[in-house]
């Protein structure tokens, strides 16, 4: 979850922040099983603005995972409304950064 503050020359919250955000999510899903994974490449679009206090939470899924390849579907929500959607890739390293037992 963000609480919005950052703005723009038009007084709404800047896409920078709003990109944090869902990039953040994608991190921890993409390393969520143990073993270093980096983000090849993301897209967002923007289908909302949002405003300076406004609370902003992503939502991310995991759409397919292979071997060293992850893609993943993360949702912006301001309260119950989308405004915006990313889809990354992520690379799988071969090492885990977390014993194992």
């Amino acid at each position: 979850m963000l609480k919005a503050i950052w703005v723009n020359a038009n007084g709404t919250v800047h896409g920078a922040v709003i990109y944090a955000l869902p990039d953040h999510a994608f991190s921890a899903a993409c390393n969520a099983y143990g073993k270093t994974s980096l983000g090849v490449n993301t897209t967002i679009q923007f289908m909302e603005s949002a405003k300076p206090g406004d609370k902003l939470v992503a939502r991310a899924i995991e759409i397919n995972r292979k071997f060293r390849t992850g893609f993943y579907r993360v949702e912006v929500f301001r309260e119950d409304n989308l405004i915006a959607t990313m889809e990354a890739m992520s690379y799988r390293k071969n090492h885990y950064f977390i014993e194992l037992d």
